[in-house]
């Protein structure tokens, strides 16, 4: 009877070898691709993607000198050395920059040469594009390009072929904008004052005892929009709003390519863009051309500088007072 049990419990086992050879192989193969997986993604992986840093940049292209800046606005310093430029006319590409070419220069926020091979905030890249003859009428487009990870930090449009003069020449896109405020100051997105009523404008607060102001420049190039001598007008618009700044301490100047000169009008206190509109306090009857801007050579160096001054009495006082600036913009007739 013994024997007969012990047959009866071995005689169905003939596929169990077949089964633990299939669970081993499975085990081998999932720890096989564990492993692979592992040395893919692990650190010293050889597929693992470049940091591309996160930087803000502002760019701006003057006509009349062939000049590219692009100036770090805010986020990581990026290493000179990785940073390569690529100028395209027209969907070709004509020319490429980077810290080994002679055309290319890296300035400090006072402009002076950079010395620390780090390209980091305040910063201003210059480049020279006299080579590539970049010209009027053409589409041009710059690819700002982190060498390492070898993507596009930023695209911008310098310039859209068959582009009209408008109504209104602002500092967008060819001009700049500055401000020297110690909270908010330096460069600043000619965006900013292009448009009426578009959610975007400059704002700085005015300390006590300071002198705080921003500077408009509208990089006109007078070839390429065809103004010629002599101009008869050039007007000057302004949108703006203040709070606790009165008119003696609100002076308006323009630098005309050799001088700063203060405007003879009394700037008037606004609470509100709307406001400003509404009353008509738009600077239409300021007509530059007469004694201030009379040649397209000043017109070309014309710079607009609005400011304001700390004199209030109280530390209190001074928290509220501050200026902005929704729109700034020149009409020309000649």
């Amino acid at each position: 009877m013994e024997g007969k049990k012990r047959c009866v419990l071995y005689q169905d086992c003939r596929g169990v070898s077949e089964v633990y050879g299939q669970l081993l192989m499975m085990s081998i193969v999932v720890l096989a691709f564990s492993t692979i997986g592992l040395a893919v993604f692990s650190d010293g992986g050889v597929v693992k993607p470049e940091h591309t840093p996160n930087t803000d940049l502002q760019e701006n292209f003057n006509r009349s000198t062939s000049t590219l800046q692009i100036i770090h606005r805010g986020g990581e310093a990026i290493d000179e050395s990785t940073i390569k430029i690529i100028v395209n006319v027209n969907g070709e590409k004509k020319g490429e920059f980077d810290s080994n070419s002679n055309d290319f220069t890296v300035k400090n926020p006072n402009g002076t040469a950079s010395s620390d091979d780090v390209f980091t905030l305040g910063d201003c890249i210059e480049i020279n594009t006299e080579s590539i003859e970049l010209k009027a009428g053409e589409d041009i487009d710059i690819f700002f390009i982190d060498k390492l990870s070898d993507q596009v930090i930023q695209r911008a449009v310098l310039q859209r072929g068959s582009w009209k003069v408008p109504e209104w020449i602002t500092p967008h896109p060819y001009g700049s904008v500055y401000s020297n405020s110690i909270e908010n100051g330096g460069w600043q997105p000619t965006e900013m004052v292009d448009a009426i009523s578009d959610g975007i404008y400059t704002k700085d607060s005015v300390p006590k005892d300071q002198f705080v102001y921003q500077e408009f420049q509208f990089g006109i190039d007078t070839d390429e929009m065809e103004i010629s001598d002599p101009l008869s007008q050039v007007q000057l618009k302004i949108i703006y709003e203040s709070h606790d700044c009165s008119p003696n301490e609100f002076p308006l100047s323009i630098y005309n390519g050799s001088d700063w000169v203060r405007i003879d009008y009394t700037m008037k206190e606004n609470y509100n863009f709307a406001q400003c509109e509404a009353d008509g306090e738009t600077v239409f009857d300021i007509n530059l051309a007469p004694y201030y801007v009379n040649t397209t050579e000043k017109l070309q160096k014309l710079v607009v500088r609005f400011s304001a001054t700390g004199n209030t009495t109280t530390e209190n006082a001074a928290t509220d007072k501050y200026y902005c600036v929704d729109f700034i913009g020149i009409k020309v007739d000649f």
